[in-house]
């Protein structure tokens, strides 16, 4: 590889993020890994993004920004940045969130200490639109479990994955399900390799309280299941029948549900609240996803 060739790079979408862009680039540049790139991308935005984006290449010459003519969302920003990459391996950034000075040093010494692995990622806070902590989350670091509950859940954050640059270069995310799609970029990267997690907190997700995911919570389950089924179809992913017995189970459920429960329900299992955070974090099995999932209806129907 050539000398100035960049062991990382970082691609970052970002639209209408003035109001956290700052920290998310700052959180980057602190990194007690140096040899990186950034490269971001302003979808079109129509606050002081791209100017606050601008002031930061200006001042560090690892950063490379460009700016989209208009709003094409997630999956085409994030293809336009995959060809420009240089880096040994390629992790995800959003403009809204916040990486731990270590991530990058951690998630690449696992990659480089386990080679049958493509693509890793860690555990994390999850701090609010003021920046304050409100839980935590956690991910299976065994690769056998990240296989077979990504059918279930998603067991590495999308903006906090870091893959190799070698196999991710040659994919692109998909939008044929739903625009903003970075699931199935999951589903692709699990055709060469195996997934896990760093078993430290090394990431910051901001909830926002007007994301899709949160004013319409079963509109994104029932995209995130469909982009699943079409992995089996399409990336030859063969999960367990137990676990789409119970992404069945869970599609009844999330149809009768109100809104509001759906979501509440999904929060109380995957922000681990400490009632159910030891079973879901140590067991990770199909009859404890059972008893966590089954517990907290229980618990937030009570």
């Amino acid at each position: 590889m050539k000398k100035n060739t960049p062991l990382v790079s970082v691609i970052m979408p970002a639209y209408n993020a003035g109001r956290f862009v700052a920290r998310a680039i700052e959180s980057i540049r602190k990194q007690t890994l140096e040899n990186f790139e950034f490269l971001i991308i302003d979808d079109a935005s129509t606050d002081e993004t791209w100017k606050i984006i601008k002031s930061y290449a200006k001042r560090d010459k690892r950063i490379r920004a460009w700016r989209n003519k208009k709003n094409l969302g997630l999956v085409a920003s994030l293809n336009s940045l995959l060809p420009k990459t240089r880096g040994t391996y390629i992790a995800r950034m959003d403009a809204d969130d916040i990486s731990l000075a270590n991530r990058f040093t951690k998630q690449v010494a696992l990659l480089e200490s386990e080679p049958e692995l493509v693509a890793c990622g860690g555990q994390e806070y999850i701090i609010n639109e003021r920046g304050r902590t409100i839980a935590e989350k956690y991910f299976p670091i065994d690769q056998a479990t990240c296989y077979r509950l990504i059918t279930n859940i998603m067991v590495i954050q999308p903006p906090l994955l870091m893959a190799r640059g070698d196999v991710m270069r040659k994919l692109k995310y998909d939008n044929h399900i739903f625009r903003n799609d970075d699931i199935s970029m999951h589903f692709k990267l699990l055709k060469y390799g195996h997934f896990s997690n760093v078993d430290e907190i090394l990431f910051k997700y901001r909830k926002r309280p007007n994301s899709l995911t949160h004013t319409h919570p079963k509109e994104v389950f029932y995209r995130a299941m469909f982009v699943r089924l079409n992995a089996i179809r399409k990336y030859n992913f063969a999960p367990p029948i137990g676990n789409l017995i119970l992404l069945a189970m869970e599609a009844l459920v999330v149809a009768v549900l109100p809104e509001q429960l759906v979501l509440s329900s999904f929060e109380f299992l995957r922000h681990m609240h400490h009632g159910v955070k030891r079973i879901f974090r140590f067991g990770f099995s199909l009859p404890t996803m059972l008893l966590a999932k089954a517990a907290s209806l229980v618990l937030i129907l009570r």
